[in-house]
């Protein structure tokens, strides 16, 4: 039987040139070993890049072509929502959207925000539908996927939505085993991915950086795979090993479930 393979991407931000490449990447490093591909996209693949809406052309196929594969939500995903599922969107939602790069995808659909607006609500209606439709947490295995992490003060099983998709801080600076192991993005921490005793943080900043990483998890075992920069190549790279007086996540070995 063919072992399963999860690739967990986050953060692409309008990046369909870098989510391409790393996608065939993925494919093909599954095909190398023998395996099947699974792939989490972790949020946010929309705002501030050139390409958002070709974005979700991207993993509205991908989610279609690989079983199992699930798209999760975002702040950026989040933000858009409060504005284009209303009638009336609520100015503070407007600009808080538009302060996040929202105009940006608007004019992947068209130059003219306008029409592009119209055009999210109503030609690409899937395209909201797979947005309104992403859930925010992802529990598999030894691994838990969130876009930003959890509230390290509640049970897995009673996270918040809001935290699932905006928590930075307090999840980031809890230091301490937790139930199960994060994988997350949302906050930039470099070129490279980190690792901690709690949590796999994958946001390498793509939009600005051309580095877009995604974590290969095969059964227990954790690699990286990365656009280098320049966006012309995928290379596997080694994370930051943050040891905060506990190991790695890195130093244990975690079963994923089917």
């Amino acid at each position: 039987m063919r072992r399963t393979i999860d690739y967990a991407i986050a953060d692409v931000h309008g990046r369909a040139d870098l989510l391409i490449k790393l996608v065939v990447a993925c494919l093909g490093d599954a095909s190398a070993l023998g395996g099947t591909p699974r792939f989490v996209f972790l949020g946010d693949l929309i705002d501030r890049g050139p390409t958002s809406r070709d974005c979700l052309d991207i993993v509205s196929e991908v989610l279609s072509a690989h079983e199992g594969s699930v798209c999760l939500k975002g702040n950026h995903e989040d933000m858009a929502l409060a504005v284009l599922t209303s009638d009336e969107p609520d100015e503070a939602a407007v600009e808080r959207w538009r302060d996040g790069g929202g105009y940006a995808t608007l004019e992947s659909y068209h130059h003219d925000l306008e029409i592009g607006f119209e055009m999210m609500r109503t030609m690409h209606a899937d395209h909201l539908r797979l947005m309104g439709e992403a859930k925010t947490s992802l529990d598999r295995g030894g691994y838990y996927f969130a876009h930003a992490g959890v509230d390290p003060t509640r049970a897995f099983a009673e996270q918040r939505d809001r935290d699932l998709m905006w928590v930075r801080k307090p999840f980031l600076d809890h230091v301490g085993h937790l139930e199960k192991v994060v994988i997350h993005g949302h906050e930039v921490v470099g070129d490279l991915p980190v690792v901690t005793e709690n949590r796999v943080s994958i946001d390498t900043g793509a939009c600005q950086s051309g580095r877009l990483t995604a974590c290969a998890v095969d059964g227990g075992n954790l690699r990286f795979l990365q656009t280098d920069g320049s966006g012309r190549n995928v290379v596997e790279v080694e994370p930051v090993r943050r040891d905060r007086g506990l190991g790695t996540c890195l130093d244990r070995s975690f079963a994923l479930a089917a």
